[in-house]
């Protein structure tokens, strides 16, 4: 008969170690939050409260080093506990956003079609202009990290286009590559140029948005206009009950479903990326790219997250499943909960000491201003060209997706439209939708660059061509419903004049 031995309830490994490390993150973003709304320069220029959080927590974390202060033989602040969180968060908030319903009539617009190409657009522009920097600032550190690793510069669309999860992922499967052309600190690298993005994305995005409203092309929102959902009590993202729905409290809280589907998503995500690791690794024997399976929990997790949706979909069309089971203002919720721990975290995980190589602070300064540069002229041209109607607020709000996270984006599109009339915000949670679909090519770009100069410049011509077919998508599509738009125009004049 087999025993099962379990520590004491009072041991702080393993029973507290978890719970104490996420109520650190839970207590530095009410601290930072209270700073925030109290720091007239914080709220001012929209800085992200999980930044605060994020950088407050960095600098906790060395004082307590410095001071020699732990917690039964544990950092107050556990760096390698903060990746794990990073790690997770960013699976659990693209699973929530996923299982969001959007509207058909904006699909039918075609809206969610031109988001999705401006926001994959975006990723390979940035792409294209951190290949171009890497591989300068390569040729003149030729011996040092970068000069090893030219291909570092695919991590500008990650950190600044998809925040620290995504770049601490994919910097973590570079630095552990066992070939010559490692990124040595390869994970601090990317989530330090996450960091730059929301810096570039509070700071800047603000300025530029007081710039446009001094010209009078804008207007900015009144004092009094708090931070809630005003206008969006009557949409789809803010209805916590619904008649085709699950009642909110039943036998089992409706939130309670919300949670257990995104775990038991995961969960199956998990025995997906198991499955391919078996085949692929075990079987196949290409042990090299078991972390690049693993690092890419996110992309399992969206796909598991497709196929469930497209399961619940049929199975209520078939009219098996009475009533929806998935509320989107929750699913939106969780969402916010996972990124903004997931921010908070990111940035307390850098490890600063992996950076010490001077080709890192030159390639982070040159990515920091050129990516900012290309990414303001990208998202003027697309936004005045393809969005002429909503050109400033969908300019803003996908500026602040671009160089920091949809929370940025939101953050700066309601200094200018407080109840989301526009439009703009839905575009945002559409558009990352389809573009989980347009940037499978970029994030399968991120697994060849690598692979020495070969790797390098085929991944280069791809994301030339690849931009080219994002542009192409933008303008048939636009093309195509400008069309459509006058066809219902001239139907209707003709209406009237048989009248």
């Amino acid at each position: 008969m087999r025993t099962l031995f379990l520590a004491n309830t009072w041991d702080f490994n393993p029973f507290w170690i978890s719970i104490f490390q996420i109520g650190v993150v839970g207590a530095l973003i009410l601290i930072a939050n209270t700073i925030r709304r109290k720091t007239p320069f914080l709220r001012n220029y929209l800085v992200p409260t999980g930044l605060i959080a994020g950088f407050l927590g960095l600098g906790l974390k060395y004082l307590f080093q410095w001071l020699g202060v732990e917690i039964y033989g544990t950092p107050i602040v556990d760096e390698s506990y903060m990746h794990f969180l990073t790690y997770h968060s960013l699976a659990i908030g693209f699973i929530a956003l996923g299982l969001v319903t959007a509207e058909k009539k904006v699909e039918k617009e075609g809206r969610a079609l031109k988001s999705g190409a401006l926001i994959v657009g975006g990723y390979l522009i940035q792409g294209i202009v951190g290949l171009i920097l890497s591989l300068g600032v390569s040729l003149i550190f030729v011996n040092y990290a970068i000069g090893k690793a030219p291909y570092a510069g695919v991590l500008l669309p990650l950190g600044f286009g998809q925040g620290p999860g995504q770049a601490g992922n994919m910097g973590d499967v570079y630095e552990k590559l066992t070939d010559y052309n490692a990124l040595a600190g390869g994970r601090d690298f990317g989530l330090s140029i996450a960091a730059m993005g929301f810096v570039v994305a509070a700071v800047v995005g603000t300025v530029i948005l007081n710039v446009v409203a001094r010209k009078g092309l804008v207007t900015r929102r009144k004092a009094e206009v708090t931070e809630t959902f005003g206008g969006l009590a009557d949409s789809q993202y803010a209805v916590v009950d619904h008649p085709e729905e699950i009642p909110v409290v039943e036998s089992v809280d409706k939130f309670t479903i919300q949670v257990a589907f995104v775990i038991a998503i995961y969960l199956i995500a998990f025995g997906l990326m198991s499955l391919v690791s078996f085949l692929v690794v075990d079987l196949a024997k290409f042990a090299s790219i078991r972390g690049i399976i693993w690092g890419f929990n996110f992309l399992f997790a969206i796909i598991t997250t497709m196929i469930v949706k497209a399961v619940l979909n049929f199975l209520r069309k078939k009219k098996i499943m009475k009533r929806k089971y998935i509320n989107n203002f929750m699913q939106n919720r969780i969402a916010g909960l996972a990124f903004d721990v997931m921010i908070a975290a990111g940035i307390m995980s850098i490890n600063f000491g992996k950076l010490n190589d001077p080709s890192f602070w030159v390639l982070l300064a040159l990515m920091s201003v050129f990516g900012t540069i290309v990414t303001y002229y990208y998202i003027n041209f697309v936004a005045k060209r393809y969005f002429p109607k909503t050109r400033w607020y969908t300019f803003f709000g996908f500026f602040g997706m671009l160089t920091g996270t949809m929370s940025e984006g939101v953050a700066l599109l309601r200094e200018i439209d407080p109840y989301f009339e526009t439009g703009v915000a839905e575009d945002l949670v559409n558009g990352s939708g389809t573009a989980a679909l347009f940037g499978v090519p970029m994030l399968l770009i991120t697994t060849v660059v690598y692979r020495g100069w070969v790797g390098f410049w085929v991944s280069f011509a791809l994301l030339i061509v690849l931009f080219a077919a994002m542009i192409l998508v933008l303008h048939f599509v636009t093309k195509s419903r400008n069309k459509k738009l006058g066809a219902e125009t001239n139907g209707e004049k003709e209406v009237l004049e048989t009248e």
